[in-house]
């Protein structure tokens, strides 16, 4: 038996894993620089404000075609495509900042410009992974991957405001350059041929039901998702997780950035939660490896369930951060191994639509929980806040533990056969685990 290349020796990862982070790492340079920027353009909290959510709209809206291109386009064109449109995007931004001719509806047009071509960059990226590593090495990928992210988050925005503090144009120009490093990596990259969908049709067929094909497409992802357990359960857990756990962070902040406090306090929280992430994506392999998923999952799921109520217990600094570093460490063991198993459950030709629908419910979900916060926390108190959110986790707790979904996580540490095949379409259009008689394509 022949054992896989090394990450460390697989071209097609290592040019993948470039690309991502080159591309990340401009996008949190400039993001950093914005709210600088509009404040300085504006005086307004409330512009900045705006722009970030017409920014949040636009992906949201922008992300189940984005899927359905993944699927019916060459990833690596479609990422090539990504790259060059952002590059130029940030290039006609940094002329007009040199030119003096910024204003709000030209950052907000820019915003909305970077996010369409943005929106398919994600989905083609993990599609592409999936089929440049084999699935006994996707749980060190995404580790890896989880690394490179929590590290990018911790220094982007250090490289962005130290580029502004030189020259307010620096960062937008850094990200245009990224973007076009990132092409370069792409451009390199060989990855396998796909394979072929199942059930094609003729040409002919297929240009005449072209429309109904493309509405059809648009829920694939969704009818997929319905009929898999696995992936109901993952659906579920992200969004909540990512509700609870934004409404956490809100509700320390407040508590923590009050009468008595100091910007230090504030400062703490991002950067334990940040190296912990870190430490957490480094340390997720071996615990991929000495526990199965489902068990990593639950162990994850119910000690977030416990720190998040302690930390009602006491509002000192030192305790917060100590259980903050907790949680933090532990996490991306679990994320990690939904992660890796969702890229393997998800047949090759539905990796687009299947992941921009699962993220979808989270992207409009997840940015509730700090306003649940916000009035909670005036309506109540923050240890009140924290108590409820804590609630949340111990119900989710108790559905994973219950949940036939998870039972069914594939565990990668075992030879498998291969990905299960997509569900079938029953005769009314709905999925359905019961009726075979055709494929989703």
């Amino acid at each position: 038996m022949s054992h896989p290349v090394p990450l460390s020796k697989n071209r097609n990862f290592r040019l993948l894993w470039s690309a991502n982070a080159l591309s990340t790492l401009g996008s949190q340079a400039a993001f950093i620089a914005l709210p600088l920027l509009v404040l300085s353009l504006t005086g307004s909290v409330t512009d900045f404000g705006l722009v970030l959510f017409v920014e949040s709209v636009v992906s949201v809206v922008a992300g189940l075609p984005a899927g359905v291109l993944v699927d019916r386009v060459d990833r690596r064109k479609v990422m090539l495509v990504c790259d060059g449109l952002r590059a130029l995007i940030s290039a006609v931004f940094v002329v007009a900042m040199v030119t003096d001719r910024v204003s709000l509806t030209l950052i907000i047009a820019a915003g909305v410009l970077t996010g369409v071509s943005s929106s398919p960059f994600g989905p083609a990226a993990g599609a592409m992974l999936r089929s440049v590593v084999p699935p006994e090495q996707l749980v060190s990928a995404y580790a890896v991957n989880q690394a490179r992210n929590s590290a990018i988050v911790l220094a982007g925005p250090l490289v962005g405001a130290a580029l502004y503090g030189v020259s307010p144009t620096l960062p937008f120009l850094v990200d245009a350059v990224s973007y076009l490093a990132s092409a370069a990596c792409v451009l390199a990259l060989r990855p396998p041929e796909r394979p072929r969908p199942p059930a094609d049709r003729p040409a002919a067929d297929r240009k005449a039901a072209a429309f109904p094909q493309w509405r059809r497409d648009l829920t694939t992802g969704l009818r997929f998702v319905r009929a898999n357990p696995f992936m109901r359960y993952t659906l579920v857990n992200s969004t909540l997780m990512n509700f609870a756990m934004s409404a956490v962070v809100v509700t320390l902040i407040a508590v923590h950035s009050g009468a008595g406090s100091t910007p230090m306090s504030t400062g703490l929280l991002v950067a334990v939660s940040g190296a912990g992430n870190l430490l957490g994506a480094t340390l997720a392999p071996r615990l991929n490896r000495l526990l199965s998923p489902r068990r990593l999952v639950l162990a994850v799921g119910w000690s977030t369930a416990v720190l998040v109520p302690a930390m009602a217990a006491d509002d000192a600094i030192w305790w917060t951060l100590l259980l903050i570093a907790g949680s933090s460490v532990t996490a991306p063991a679990a994320n990690i191994a939904l992660a890796a198993a969702a890229a393997h459950t998800i047949p090759d030709h539905l990796q687009g639509r299947v992941r921009s629908t699962s993220a979808l419910l989270p992207a409009v979900v997840t940015p509730l929980g700090p306003v649940a916060a916000g009035l909670l926390t005036d309506r109540l108190s923050a240890p009140a806040a924290l108590l409820l959110f804590g609630g949340m986790l111990f119900v989710l707790a108790c559905f994973s533990t219950l949940s036939r979904g998870l039972r069914l996580i594939p565990d990668l540490r075992r030879p498998a056969a291969g990905p299960p095949a997509a569900p079938a379409e029953g005769p009314s259009g709905s999925a359905t685990g019961d009726r075979v008689p055709e494929q989703v394509r």
